[in-house]
């Protein structure tokens, strides 16, 4: 760093004034042989000097890089010059302690000197600041990413619970009166579960959380399908919460209409959507009934029911 300091200066008054242009004398004494390396001081030594040394090397890159920036040599007067000479070599040659700096700033350079030296100091700020900023932001972003991993990592292992179920047309029962509903696809079509259980046609809950319950249930008849038992209908559905430990049931939702489907009419269609915000414990089982479940109608996007896991409970 002192080389590129001085070749800086030499930069700055030009080759003429640096003794390397083309009139320069090349004769005389040959240069000194270089001094001998200092024995090797002790480690704890060695490292407290590189770590204040790295402070130096930093504010004389920045100042460096500033003068470079900033500073036009055809326009910089000979006084601006030595003032910039006596600054640097005050960097080179200062005492690594922060007071004997401010001392030797003080003394050495004068204060016609003093809006260079004010240049000096808002470039190292100025540095200084872009390379806190710059790892402060490193360090941001690399908290970010293991954030994201870390999320993504439980993502996988504890995928929230979810379950959509789809009527099974083949086993749709007959008749008038309320039934509950048995025969659900889980892994056909749109049926999809995760995190939960379909058995002997309920859905079973296998975490305690607060869920979101939902069933939507279409009745639907056409003149081609044979004359109706009566032209008054009642078309229910009922979404029922089961407990295993505690026998017991209780009937979540339900919704519905009395209809009247008249002989007069080719087709008669009707449809009922219920959802609702239920806290759940492991074990217990949800289960649909329905009115008149032959007239049902079997299209998975029709007739279905579902369950998702919202908030854990505390």
């Amino acid at each position: 760093m002192r080389r590129a300091s001085r070749d800086y200066g030499r930069y700055l008054r030009g080759p003429e004034e640096a003794g390397g242009g083309p009139g320069a004398p090349h004769d005389g004494p040959p240069p000194a042989p270089p001094a001998p390396a200092p024995a090797p001081a002790s480690r704890s030594v060695a490292v407290a000097f590189l770590g204040l040394g790295l402070g130096q090397v930093v504010c004389s890159v920045a100042l460096f890089l500033y003068f470079r920036a900033q500073m036009d040599p055809n326009r910089i007067s000979e006084d601006d010059t030595h003032c910039i000479n006596r600054i640097f070599k005050l960097h080179e040659n200062a005492d690594l302690q922060d007071t004997t700096l401010e001392n030797q700033d003080t003394k050495l350079i004068p204060d016609s000197c003093k809006s260079i030296k004010q240049a000096f100091r808002a470039a190292v700020q100025k540095e200084l600041q872009h390379i806190v900023r710059s790892q402060h932001i490193r360090a941001e972003k690399a908290m970010m990413e293991g954030s994201w991993l870390e999320m993504a990592r439980r993502g996988k292992t504890h995928t929230q619970p979810f379950a959509h179920l789809t009527i099974n047309a083949t086993d749709i029962p007959s008749g008038s009166h309320k039934v509950s509903l048995s025969s659900w696809y889980h892994d056909r079509g749109w049926a999809k579960i995760s995190n939960m259980t379909f058995s002997n046609g309920k859905l079973i809950v296998n975490q305690d959380g607060f869920y979101f319950l939902y069933a939507n249930i279409c009745f639907r008849h056409h003149e081609t399908s044979g004359d109706l038992a009566t032209e008054y209908l009642q078309l229910m559905v009922y979404v029922t919460k089961t407990s295993i430990k505690i026998p017991s049931s209780h009937t979540l939702m339900k919704g519905g209409s009395t209809k009247y489907w008249s002989g007069n009419s080719e087709f008669h269609f009707y449809s009922i959507n219920v959802g609702g915000f239920f806290k759940l414990r492991s074990g217990e089982e949800i289960s649909i009934e329905v009115s008149n479940p032959s007239l049902l109608d079997p299209d998975q996007d029709a007739t279905y029911f579902g369950a998702f896991k919202v908030l854990d409970i505390d």
